[in-house]
């Protein structure tokens, strides 16, 4: 499977979470042909020339200790919009953002950041915590009574392949029985897809009551290196259940990273997911 975009973005603001963005982009990039490119956003035009020469600073002291080349890239703007559209500029197929737990992630939504996620066409891989280094990479896929949550298939298998990874899909087992209907779709749809790319993976159900926390207690019993998930499509007055939802998954207590997904509404046009 070729990779969907030209670049890997790491969001940088000189933070040692931003450096712990890094550390995962880079392992992303030795393992596939995309270039890793730095992105600040800054409020006033006058600050680029100064932030260009820190960022530069920054770019080398990555070579020389990385061995790796990276691109940089300032821009001027909100944090969200900002670095939403220069990853488009740069054709990016994935960007990494580190954060500081729940309060980080709250300093996204004020800042609206997670807005910016949950409407992005390029998905973002939010890290709290350095890489941990495993036998085997395995991805935790969650599955529920959502139909879009299928479009997250595309990304388990490209990433499977790209690492030789395990596969846990994971499941709700609900007590209402349309819901139970809709998820066993779901996960039957999940299974064909990928006994069709001949990949191997495991089934579990998980207790529906707290089905997000089921999933990181799961993720940490595999040693999960990324978990997977989509996000619900932005409702035109904010959610605040479903922000608390998918900011536990973000800031997991287990600092598990997350791949973020948005639906996209022309696979549900044109029935290629149905």
């Amino acid at each position: 499977m070729k990779e969907r975009g030209k670049a890997i973005v790491v969001g940088w603001d000189f933070s040692e979470y931003s450096k712990l963005a890094l550390d995962h982009a880079l392992f992303y990039a030795y393992q596939t042909n995309l270039k890793v490119c730095l992105i600040h956003i800054v409020r006033r035009e006058s600050d680029i020339g100064k932030i260009e020469a820190k960022l530069q600073r920054e770019v080398d002291h990555i070579y020389h200790t990385r061995g790796k080349r990276v691109d940089m890239m300032v821009r001027v703007g909100s944090v969200s919009s900002g670095l939403k559209a220069a990853a488009i500029e740069i054709s990016a197929e994935v960007v990494f953002i580190g954060t500081h737990g729940v309060r980080g992630i709250q300093n996204y939504v004020g800042s609206h950041v997670l807005k910016t996620i949950t409407n992005s066409v390029i998905p973002f891989v939010i890290v709290q915590a350095p890489r941990e280094k495993h036998r085997r990479f395995t991805l935790v896929c969650p599955i529920d009574s959502r139909k879009e949550c299928k479009e997250v298939l595309y990304w388990v298998t490209y990433l499977a392949r790209l690492f030789g990874a395990n596969i846990s899909l994971v499941y709700p087992e609900y007590k209402m029985p349309e819901k139970r209907l809709k998820t066993k779709a779901n996960v039957n749809f999940s299974k064909n897809y990928l006994r069709g790319l001949r990949m191997i993976y495991d089934e579990v159900k998980l207790d529906a009551k707290g089905f997000n926390n089921a999933i990181i207690n799961y993720a940490k019993e595999k040693q999960a290196d990324l978990i997977l998930t989509i996000t619900n499509r932005q409702p035109k007055v904010q959610n605040y259940f479903f922000v608390d939802k998918i900011q536990y998954l973000l800031a997991n207590k287990e600092k598990i990273p997350v791949l973020c997904i948005s639906p996209r509404k022309d696979l549900w046009l044109y029935g290629n997911y149905k």
